[in-house]
């Protein structure tokens, strides 16, 4: 009898150990599981099935809040790969083999019975955000964002290279609160980072109240967050009437130093990629020179803002107003979407985040490749 009865405790120790053994042994390819391929040629395959991931979230950026041009005006439905969002669960991060990707949908209806909004429209585009330091080990945060949006034909591609770093990673360092992403408008990735893997978040009955939402209201990013000094004596005024008139009239072309060519924008200037064309100030081209880490009070960088027709659209300005930088802050911004309406600005003032966040991987905010192309 006691010989049966020790048989019995072995047999389930070792199936205890088994049991145990295959459930480490699942955590481990569970965390080796992807949901993308990179090609021989170093390009995305585009993921399928996405729409069965973790849903994140929809933002909008539409034209009529953004004077008329915003650089990203359709619905991005945001969506990321369950292993890792389990992982971020879990550990409050991203991991190795993350995928995010962005379907784009166009603003359809702005009215609907229950009132005045933005409702979805089409399916436009797609496109996915991949951190692995096994394929881009030298990409800032071992992220590489990919489209696959053919926007003549309305037919996805089937594979995707890699967008060049400046054009989206830098203003996604800059800005992104949490390891390049914009946790800060996903409230679902807010409340599931780090809870733990055997939490489900939404389950939980907290929500915010009325009084909390009003306390936790966020800054707008566009507004200025610092004055701005009247006396100053500077290559261009700052009032933005007198700045409007100053622009329209074309007194900037008068600075030395300035492109011969259009270029694409590296930031969302209207929107990203449409050309702009620069011209500086002999203060901020002779710091340039010198390689200062710091650009001189005085120093003005002026871009004209082009559609894709190449047909002038707008201006973006940006003025040192101090000798100190002060975290974007010392730095005068401007930039009005139209040629003849002066009330189309989508920045005026000293310390506008919205600028400053991206120009912030530039040589003390200037992010212009200098010397200019001949």
């Amino acid at each position: 009898m006691k010989c049966n009865f020790l048989k019995l405790v072995i047999v389930c120790i070792s199936v205890t150990s088994l049991l145990f053994s295959c459930k480490e042994e699942a955590k481990e390819e569970y965390k080796e599981i992807k949901y993308f391929t990179i090609n021989e040629e170093g390009e995305l395959e585009r993921p399928k099935d996405y729409r069965t991931w973790i849903f994140v979230g929809t933002p909008v950026t539409p034209n009529e809040l953004n004077g008329g041009k915003a650089p990203f005006p359709e619905m991005h439905n945001v969506y990321i790969d369950p292993v890792s969002f389990e992982h971020y669960k879990k550990t409050g991060k991203f991991r190795e083999g993350t995928i995010l990707m962005k379907e784009l949908v166009s603003v359809g209806s702005t009215a609907a019975v229950s009132g005045k909004g933005y409702f979805m429209g089409e399916f436009i585009g797609l496109e996915a955000s991949v951190k692995s330091k096994e394929h881009f080990p030298d990409e800032p945060g071992n992220w590489a964002i990919f489209s696959f949006t053919s926007p003549k034909d309305g037919i996805l591609k089937d594979t995707s290279p890699k967008f060049p770093v400046a054009s989206c990673v830098a203003c996604h360092d800059a800005s992104a609160e949490d390891d390049f992403v914009f946790t800060q408008y996903y409230p679902v990735l807010r409340a599931a980072k780090g809870v733990g893997e055997d939490i489900i978040p939404e389950n939980a009955a907290r929500r915010f109240s009325e009084e909390g939402m009003e306390m936790s209201g966020m800054t707008d990013i566009w507004e200025p967050t610092a004055e701005t000094p009247d006396n100053k004596s500077l290559d261009i005024p700052l009032n933005k009437d007198e700045l409007f008139k100053f622009l329209k009239e074309g007194k900037y072309k008068s600075f030395s130093t300035q492109e011969k060519n259009l270029h694409p924008s590296l930031g969302p200037h209207q929107k990203l990629g449409l050309p702009v064309r620069v011209f500086m100030n002999d203060i901020l081209a002779k710091s340039l020179d010198a390689d200062n880490e710091e650009h001189p009070l005085g120093a003005t960088l002026v871009k004209e803002m082009y559609d894709k027709d190449e047909v002038l659209s707008g201006w973006a300005v940006m003025v040192k107003t101090s000798e100190k930088t002060d975290g974007g802050k010392g730095w005068f911004w401007y930039e009005v979407t139209s040629t003849e309406d002066p009330t189309q600005t989508a920045a005026v003032g000293n310390g506008v985040v919205g600028c400053f966040s991206c120009h912030s991987v530039g040589r003390d905010m200037v992010r212009t490749p200098y010397p200019f192309d001949e």
